[in-house]
């Protein structure tokens, strides 16, 4: 657990942060809260901190103070700061600090859920190399917004007035956002040598994306001086060896607002998985040719191999999980970790949505740490792990369920999106509607009502992969007519928002 000190002059604010996330749920763990900087400083002394979240404005030492006078102590620390006050003077001086992020009060869930997150990768794949300084650190939080608006999770107000603290405007007439993955991206000081290549040397501004990526929104006056500017930057890792070692750089189309920029890097994320097909050190694009038909025909047929293996409860299906990561390495000299994830996100689906286990807990748990890996031997323990559990499961399971039970479970397999109910299942199958209750529930293990609510829960999940369906349309497909009762449905039960999800 990463460890979080919460400071603040108003105990209320303090209280309603701990209220407001599952904290542990996402590997944080509040150890303090502290009224005032000099509470919060004793504290630092004596106990080492991962994340300090205060308030910008407190009585005699300001947060803004507290968080130098912690990194003197604990230079590792990370920080985000609090503010009722949108004063970009003192914005500023955290950003000089090396701020992760700041959040307005009152403070919005979702953004302080993908505030800790980026966090907690960051704790989790950076090597500890020692103390960065404050001048090393000052884009954080730009990258933060960044990211969040090319993720559509911030509007377009919001992210111009953040970025203007940088000087950033986006004026150019066209833009592309590119994806840079490279084998050596955990050597920091390679990292950042070519970020300062791209942005001295380019029209581009960078970001560090949490799933070791280097992030790049190109600019230019057209659609072909952006391929050129993406090919030019191939041409230069090639040539004068930067210490990247293999990589793959794959350009989102070239849009002409900043509204669409978001649409970029979605295409240049479904251009990152070629990178299976692909020699290294090349430009992945629109203009790039690559016949992939045969090769997803047999994973097509892997996956269904896989499947069948485990509906026997064949225990052959742990030597096909080696197997499918053996494929994964081999295939490609290079896979970045996010395509790595990709893959294996795309065959646990293929497994869960054919097999259709009545317990989803063991599903929901692996896509969760599956969200934190950081390397294929992770992944691969993982899938393998989930596929022992169904293995487990199948044995033990009793195949012995009444006819009425089958036809209900198939009716609300068909049915789902529409209004079913006890009662409405007791009508149509001519049967007690509490009886049918009981019945149910001793011989699938759970209620009627979370059967269902699950079940479709699922099928909205599906949705989110596979439609560009807003998540509140997604909600109605599977049966919800409320979309605020779909939203905390969602995050209740799965343990993120269903806008989170379609970015695992």
């Amino acid at each position: 657990m990463y460890k979080v000190l919460l400071a603040d002059d108003e105990s209320l604010i303090t209280l309603g942060l701990k209220a407001l996330l599952d904290w542990e749920d996402y590997g944080f763990e509040i150890v303090y809260t502290a009224e005032s900087g000099e509470e919060a400083l004793s504290f630092l002394k004596n106990h080492p901190i991962d994340l300090l979240i205060t308030d910008i404005l407190m009585g005699e030492m300001s947060g803004l103070e507290l968080i130098k006078a912690s990194r003197e102590i604990q230079p590792q620390i990370k920080s985000i700061v609090l503010t009722g006050y949108q004063e970009f003077g003192f914005i500023k001086q955290g950003l000089l600090l090396g701020i992760e992020n700041y959040l307005v009060k009152p403070v919005d869930e979702e953004e302080l859920l993908t505030t800790i997150q980026n966090v907690g990768r960051k704790l989790s794949t950076v090597p500890a190399l020692g103390a960065s300084s404050p001048t090393e650190e000052t884009t954080t939080m730009m990258d933060n917004t960044l990211w969040r608006y090319l993720n559509g999770e911030i509007d377009k107000k919001d992210c111009l007035e953040r970025l203007s603290l940088y000087d950033i405007q986006f004026t150019q007439p066209f833009y592309n956002v590119s994806i840079l993955n490279f084998e050596h991206y955990h050597e920091t000081e390679i990292t950042k040598n070519i970020r300062k290549l791209i942005e001295e040397h380019y029209s581009a501004t960078c970001l560090y994306g949490p799933n070791q990526e280097l992030l790049i929104i190109f600019g230019g006056a057209n659609e072909e001086e952006l391929m050129k500017s993406n090919q030019r930057l191939v041409n230069q890792l090639n040539e004068e060896q930067r210490g990247t070692g293999l990589f793959y750089l794959a350009m989102g189309k070239p849009v002409e607002t900043m509204d669409e920029l978001e649409e970029s890097y979605t295409i240049a994320s479904e251009y990152s998985l070629l990178q299976l097909y692909s020699e290294p050190n090349v430009l992945i694009s629109a203009r790039l040719s690559i016949d992939k038909q045969d090769e997803l025909k047999k994973q097509q047929e892997f996956k269904e191999n896989i499947v069948k293996q485990l509906v026997k409860a064949n225990e052959e299906t742990l030597h096909m999980v080696d197997l499918f990561f053996q494929y994964l390495t081999k295939k490609a000299k290079f896979i970045s970790p996010q395509v790595a994830k990709k893959y294996t996100f795309d065959l646990i689906s293929y497994i869960h949505y054919s097999i259709q286990p009545d317990d989803l807990s063991d599903y929901t748990a692996a896509v969760e740490r599956m969200v934190y890996s950081s390397d294929v031997s992770q992944l691969k323990n993982i899938l393998g792990e989930y596929c022992n559990g169904l293995i487990l499961s199948i044995h033990n399971q009793v195949h012995m369920r009444s006819p009425i039970v089958q036809n209900v479970l198939k009716f609300i397999h068909a049915h789902y999106d529409q209004g079913i109910s006890l009662k409405t299942l007791g009508q149509q199958f001519h049967v007690n509607a509490i009886y049918l209750g009981q019945l149910f529930q001793k011989e699938v293990g759970v209620v009627f009502s979370e059967y269902l609510n699950r079940y479709r829960l699922e099928k909205a999940k599906e949705l989110l992969k596979t439609t560009h369906y807003r998540a509140g349309e997604i909600g109605k497909k599977v049966g919800y007519s409320d979309t605020t009762y779909f939203y905390k449905q969602f995050k209740k039960t799965v343990g993120t928002t269903p806008s989170e999800w379609r970015k695992i």
